[in-house]
């Protein structure tokens, strides 16, 4: 059943001065008014108010709504709250949507989530092809297939003997492929065969190829090119994302994996009048750009750090030192052990991940990102990897005492120990953490990495209980659906998750990290802002501020625990422009 606004939802109405014409014109009256509200400002005191008023995209007052009516002009847009929640506009410090959006074209996300969903699908799409044409399945994370491994060569036989068909596996430079005889025969790869540099390919006991090669890529990617996509399909889509992103109640994004395409891309869709997010671009460097000299790259880069405007900026330069979790590939302190060893396929149960860059390397881009004055965000996930890192930074801070304030991000980071936190603390280092893989991966990495590292795993207490500013969001990189994407990006699922530490199996791990409401909604708002230097103009309801906030269905402090998931926006505004209204659901022009 729809709601209708003069009811249930939020009013909107414009209301015209009975004042004579001196007053109708007053430049102090704002542009948008809100009433009635319960309003979370998330200020230094987490104080509530019912009003606040928006002029030329900033709010100028907050306040009582007899505070506020003295701000109501002629051409005043005035919103009726009508008693509803109001917060901050959402902060999604961590996506990938100019990626999201291209995969999305070239083919749409779709969780599978056991083999025989897999066969299922695979036998739909050689149905619908041509007799040997290539087909390559979605991704499908092992922690999210039902019988906790990927499909074997002779599962994809069954389901498809007559086309090449390719499981393909990876994250962070590891990769690994599972084929069907059809795409062994089809690439020529037998016993004669040789591996790419730094791959292998599998053989069984007669020396043939099994159909599983790891760090082989290039033995099929001649017959797995992706299809094109137009440019302008490209930004279609991203709109359509950014539309979405508005509807859950988000309002700025920070592009991690970014470069100098993704800020064109947003910067277009501000030239369309389809930018209804602030956009804070990273600027990613390779492998190889690393190796050839970081400060060739930003000399070679169009861009400088802040370059853009208030709704479309250049963020912080990014890195990768180590891989991830859910490949086995994330350096951790201790051995992952054999049942780790086992799940991931490693020969040695010791094995403890490693740093995908060399010391060397990740101290000389520190130092070049410090001398530079420009940020830098590390994707980093164990703790030993975090220790580098820091030890990287800690070094580099004693070298440019004159960049005191710049603050460097720690991107993930998911087993935090006292220790790590109080030197990210006294760093003045960020934290761009992700509890969908917590809620959605928790349960299969229990068995797999054991009780200890569970239940530190994503541990926000640690970072908060150390002063370390911490931000949450999804690392959303595949597919649309705020709830089915691969990292969901329903930022009140994100909130949940920090609220309760429950997973998608209703498992609890070391219930003493959860956080409360008000911590999780700071960690989605003002802390987010934190993380890019803006906590003074985003982050909270506050004069001088952007004027981003979002009304939503239900009282976020106080509704049922399990439906804080459920919660959705009933109406976003970014700059004073309402960009999503759930009954309308179209923007202001």
């Amino acid at each position: 059943m729809k709601f209708q606004w003069s009811a249930f939802l939020v009013s909107i109405t414009l209301i015209f001065s009975a004042c004579d014409d001196a007053a109708q014109h007053d430049p102090s009256s704002a542009d948008l008014v809100l009433l009635s509200g319960q309003v979370i400002t998330v200020d230094e005191n987490f104080s509530k108010a019912e009003a606040f008023a928006i002029q030329n995209g900033e709010f100028i007052a907050v306040g009582t709504d007899d505070d506020i009516r003295e701000f109501i002009g002629e051409h005043t847009k005035v919103i009726n709250a009508d008693g509803k929640t109001v917060i901050p506009g959402l902060i999604e410090s961590h996506v990938q949507a100019t990626a999201a959006a291209r995969r999305e074209a070239v083919q749409p996300y779709l969780q599978l989530g056991s083999i025989a969903e897999i066969q299922e699908w695979l036998r739909h799409e050689a149905e619908q092809r041509p007799t040997g044409e290539w087909i390559l399945l979605p991704r499908a994370d092992v922690t999210r297939i039902q019988e906790g491994r990927i499909p074997t060569p002779e599962e994809l036989d069954e389901a498809a003997p007559d086309h090449p068909a390719v499981f393909m596996w990876q994250f962070a430079g590891e990769q690994t492929q599972v084929l069907n005889s059809a795409a062994l025969e089809a690439a020529g790869i037998t016993s004669e065969t040789e591996a790419p540099e730094g791959g292998t390919i599998h053989l069984n006991d007669q020396g043939n190829p099994t159909g599983v090669l790891e760090n082989s890529g290039e033995l099929t990617e001649s017959f797995l090119e992706t299809p094109e996509v137009s440019e302008e399909e490209h930004l279609n889509k991203l709109a359509a994302l950014v539309a979405l992103y508005n509807e859950v109640g988000i309002t700025s994004v920070y592009e991690r994996n970014g470069n100098p395409d993704a800020f064109r891309a947003f910067e277009q869709l501000k030239v369309d009048d389809k930018l209804t997010v602030r956009a804070r671009v990273t600027m990613s460097l390779t492998d190889d750009d690393i190796s050839a000299g970081p400060d060739e790259f930003i000399r070679s880069l169009p861009h400088q750090y802040r370059d853009g405007d208030d709704l479309n900026q250049v963020g912080p330069l990014m890195i990768r030192a180590d891989g991830g979790i859910l490949f086995g590939s994330a350096f951790m302190r201790e051995a992952y052990g054999e049942e780790a060893a086992r799940f991931y396929g490693f020969d040695d149960p010791e094995n403890r991940g490693r740093l995908l860059i060399d010391t060397e390397n990740l101290h000389n881009m520190v130092q070049t990102a410090h001398s530079n004055n420009w940020p830098l965000a590390i994707h980093v996930t164990g703790d030993a990897g975090v220790d580098a890192v820091l030890d990287a930074i800690e070094a580099s801070r004693e070298n440019h005492p004159e960049y005191s304030d710049l603050r460097f991000t720690i991107i993930h980071g998911y087993f935090p120990n006292p220790e790590a936190a109080e030197r990210a603390s006294r760093l003045g280092v960020g934290i761009d953490t992700q509890t969908a893989w917590y809620y959605k991966d928790g349960d299969a990495l229990s068995r797999v990495l054991g009780t200890e590292r569970i239940e530190r795993f994503i541990g926000l207490q640690t970072w908060k209980n150390a002063g370390v500013n911490v931000g949450l969001n999804s690392d959303h990189m595949m597919g649309f659906d705020p709830n089915l994407s691969l990292n969901p990006y329903n930022p009140f699922l994100t909130m949940y998750t920090a609220i309760t530490r429950t997973t998608e199996g209703g498992q609890v791990f070391n219930p003493d990290h959860r956080v409360s409401r008000e911590e999780a909604l700071r960690m989605m708002t003002i802390n987010a802002a934190w993380l890019n230097h803006e906590e003074d103009r985003k982050g909270s309801i506050e004069p001088g501020k952007f004027g981003d906030f979002a009304i939503l269905s239900d009282d976020f402090l106080t509704v049922e625990e399990e439906r804080i998931k459920e919660i959705r926006s009933l109406l976003t505004v970014v700059d004073g422009t309402v960009v999503y209204d759930s009954e309308s659901e179209t923007r202001d022009p």
